[in-house]
């Protein structure tokens, strides 16, 4: 009923990471994974909504998040007839996210809301598997999204889907002793998000919240550059 609101929130996060590379005839190269609390961090949200008609409302989402951690590391040494798993070490990541995002929202009911909109962001994925050998993986990207909210009392679960169209995805590799800083262009960088969130209210203007998020992403193969290991 509110005809301007503004909502700031802050979130402590982490990532399960499971991460696999393939070579052209499908087997697997290498991978990295991570549980939860290996890889984590801090998210930050601010969002302003305008009440354009009755029931009817155009919000504008900021969000940021950051994330580090260590990931293990299982492949294989290059130039050798070793196989996967031959190779076990660990990796260090640093993950950083931003966003800003136009949604309309719908009240439907006087506890039930659909939204949708879109949004432009920025995602990196720098990956440090030796001090020689660090790779950093970024890109802007477009971010459909749609949601669907319903409130049971002082709780509100919600359902969300999201993705994110990677725009000029580019690997870029830091510069040793024998190779100058190399950037080669991805194929793509796409993902697929769902989230589920759940807000319980404290009162009207504090609430807690909970949320899983399960993002599946697809990097396809780049142009080939050569570089020394």
């Amino acid at each position: 009923a509110q005809e301007d609101s503004f909502e700031v929130s802050a979130a402590m996060v982490g990532t399960s990471m499971d991460y696999r590379e393939y070579d052209d005839a499908n087997v697997i190269l290498d991978s990295e994974e991570s549980k939860f609390h290996e890889v984590a961090g801090l998210d930050f949200t601010l969002d302003y909504a305008h009440k354009l008609a009755p029931r009817v409302y155009l919000g504008i989402e900021a969000d940021i998040s950051f994330m580090s951690g260590e990931t293990k590391y299982v492949g294989a040494y290059l130039n050798t007839t070793q196989g996967y798993g031959s190779l076990v070490s660990v990796t260090k990541n640093t993950l950083f996210d931003t966003s800003v995002a136009a949604i309309v929202t719908h009240v439907l009911h006087h506890n039930m809301s659909i939204s949708y909109g879109l949004g432009v962001g920025k995602h990196s994925w720098r990956r440090e598997l030796s001090p020689s050998q660090v790779e950093v993986y970024s890109w802007y990207s477009l971010r459909p999204q749609a949601n669907i909210e319903y409130s049971i009392s002082d709780f509100v679960f919600a359902f969300g889907l999201e993705y994110q169209y990677g725009l000029n995805p580019t690997m870029a590799i830091a510069a040793d002793s024998e190779n100058p800083e190399t950037t080669v262009n991805l194929g793509s960088a796409n993902i697929l998000q769902t989230s589920i969130p759940i807000y319980y209210r404290l009162t009207d203007n504090i609430a807690f919240f909970m949320e899983y998020v399960y993002a599946y992403q697809k990097i396809e193969k780049s142009n080939i550059d050569p570089y020394v290991i």
